[in-house]
């Protein structure tokens, strides 16, 4: 299983999981609009677009950040977590993630609330390079796995919450998405189910405060 994606097939599924997350975000907080995002969602895309963009110019902090599972499997276990602070994907690459989690952030901040949205997201993190490190091993870094799986956490938190069929439809979609990508041989589909899973066990034993709001609420 790679983490490298499954070319346009892939692409098209990554789209159709930030779709449908957009259109469950909108169930909760209204008309999903552009403006200032919350301080949370801010800082989150800093610390991850800081040294994502200074590896452009000093490719050794991706050499120390990276996810390698050898290294790993040399006590240096922090690579998990950091590895989602650089990118392998080069130039464009790394802008369509910093990008993504720009527009996937402010929606999770808005509906989950700022620590539910950081923790999952840094949960999502450590599964997901559990998953590359050990189960199928695969060296690389990226954000892209995290942000996929923070707006899959949506479709866990539907489910568990409304029983409207348009929106447990856009979460069953997020879900087959998940695991057309696990078909087609993409970890990323791990990362999908991962979020779901994630969102729904929280959306549980810790639920975002609020029911969706009957007036539109900007992003």
């Amino acid at each position: 299983m790679t983490t490298s994606g499954g070319g346009w097939t892939g692409a098209v599924l990554y789209a159709v999981v930030i779709v449908l997350a957009t259109v469950l975000a909108s169930t909760r907080i209204g008309e999903v609009r552009l403006t200032r995002p919350p301080r949370t969602a801010v800082v989150l895309w800093l610390l991850i677009a800081v040294p994502s963009l200074l590896q452009i110019v000093v490719p050794a902090v991706l050499d120390a950040l990276e996810r390698d599972p050898t290294q790993i499997r040399d006590h240096q276990w922090w690579r998990i977590v950091t590895s989602v602070a650089v990118q392998d994907g080069g130039l464009a690459g790394t802008v369509v993630n910093l990008l993504v989690l720009a527009w996937v952030a402010p929606l999770a901040v808005r509906v989950w609330g700022g620590a539910r949205a950081v923790l999952l997201f840094v949960a999502s993190q450590i599964i997901f390079g559990l998953f590359t490190a050990f189960l199928f091993p695969s060296p690389g870094a990226g954000n892209s796995g995290a942000t996929l799986a923070l707006a899959a956490s949506l479709a866990g938190l539907v489910v568990m919450q409304s029983k409207e069929w348009r929106a447990l439809a856009a979460s069953g979609g997020i879900v087959v998405a998940g695991v057309l990508l696990v078909v087609v041989d993409d970890a990323h589909g791990l990362a999908v189910l991962t979020g779901a899973l994630l969102g729904a066990a929280l959306a549980t034993v810790s639920p975002p405060p609020g029911d969706p709001p009957d007036r539109v609420r900007a992003l």
